[in-house]
């Protein structure tokens, strides 16, 4: 068994993983220690298996220092079947992220989101999946419609012990340590793979290849500018690091870690009250597609000042390319006509 910090466990009871299905992979228990874990059955000789094996063996995530924002398994346990046992602590799912209503609960957010993938990036794990429901928090209930337990979720929202973490590895892909963040190319079929929600184009012009990590950081994007483009009026800045974490422009997209040194800067600038300022959250998918909606919440002279790190305008050709691309046809022939030239 191995050991894990307190931090790593949830401070209360919120929504319990969902297992009453019979084709779960999910179960609930509790280990020596009279912990709440979870146990997920893991297929054996596959990729996800041995990011949990991997993951069991990094320090960082077990320490007493600050929490790293990837769930770990505290323990594997082999059977004699075609998969293992894998358990976790038991954290919340379902986080209802529109509920949050201030600065300082969307700043835990973004700040733990992007520890995490910058922590899975280091380590040369490309997640392929990140979505709310792979995105855990430290707090859960058996009960989760009662009132009191949504109640006493909201004020953890707030609390300085909230965590979040990522789970699940069953689309992820684990590169050799020396593979560059900024250069690594995936089969470009790889990125179709999974839930799409968050996809940007990277993959939508025929394009043969893919970076996965480039990929991870513009799907976390796409999930902020879906539930926080509320926010930016009353923290300008954000525009700047969604726009860097999104622009079509891969080559000037963020790396997980330097998004990560970016929010941290922009962080230690917010104030008590900044941080206090009340917000309506509502989702909206239009951003994703058009920077030039959340760019218009900003000041003309905010404007101006950021416009450096505003995405530039998608091409004709661009745009050409992915109205082809829109049709099974039109993309079978973008991709022999660019296999054809290896562009």
């Amino acid at each position: 068994m191995l050991s894990l910090g307190a931090f790593a466990y949830s401070l209360d009871l919120y929504s319990v993983y969902p297992t009453d299905s019979e084709k779960s992979t999910l179960g609930c228990s509790r280990d020596s220690l009279e912990q709440d874990v979870v146990i997920k059955l893991v297929d054996k000789g596959t990729m996800e298996e041995q990011i949990y094996h991997y993951l069991a063996g990094c320090k960082d995530l077990y320490g007493s220092e600050a929490f790293p924002c990837v769930l770990p398994p505290t323990a594997i346990i082999a059977s004699p079947y075609e998969f293992t046992f894998v358990a976790m602590p038991m954290w919340g799912t379902m986080t209802k992220i529109t509920d949050f209503n201030t600065v300082r609960e969307i700043v835990a957010y973004i700040r733990c989101t992007l520890t995490g993938l910058a922590f899975l990036h280091d380590h040369r794990i490309a997640h392929r999946d990140i979505h709310e429901w792979n995105i855990m928090v430290n707090w859960y209930c058996r009960h989760d419609r009662l009132d009191s337990c949504t109640q006493r979720l909201h004020d953890h929202y707030s609390s300085s012990s909230v965590s979040y973490a990522f789970i699940d590895f069953d689309g992820a892909l684990q590169l050799p340590p020396t593979t560059s963040l900024k250069d690594c190319r995936r089969p470009a079929d790889e990125a179709l793979l999974r839930v799409p929600t968050y996809h940007p184009f990277d993959v939508c012009q025929g394009e043969r290849h893919y970076n996965p990590f480039a990929f991870d950081v513009a799907c976390l994007g796409n999930l902020f500018l879906f539930y926080f483009t509320e926010a930016i009026p009353a923290v300008p800045i954000l525009a700047v690091l969604f726009s860097r974490m999104t622009t079509h422009v891969i080559d000037d997209r963020f790396t997980a870690a330097e998004a990560l040194a970016f929010f941290r800067e922009v962080e230690a600038q917010l104030s008590p009250h900044d941080l206090d300022t009340n917000i309506t959250l509502k989702t909206d998918y239009d951003p994703l597609d058009n920077p030039d909606l959340y760019w218009s919440r900003l000041l003309p002279e905010i404007q101006v000042r950021f416009q450096l790190n505003r995405p530039p305008p998608l091409t004709w050709t661009s745009r050409v390319l992915r109205w082809l691309n829109t049709t099974r046809l039109g993309r079978k022939v973008v991709t022999l006509f660019r296999r054809s030239l290896c562009i």
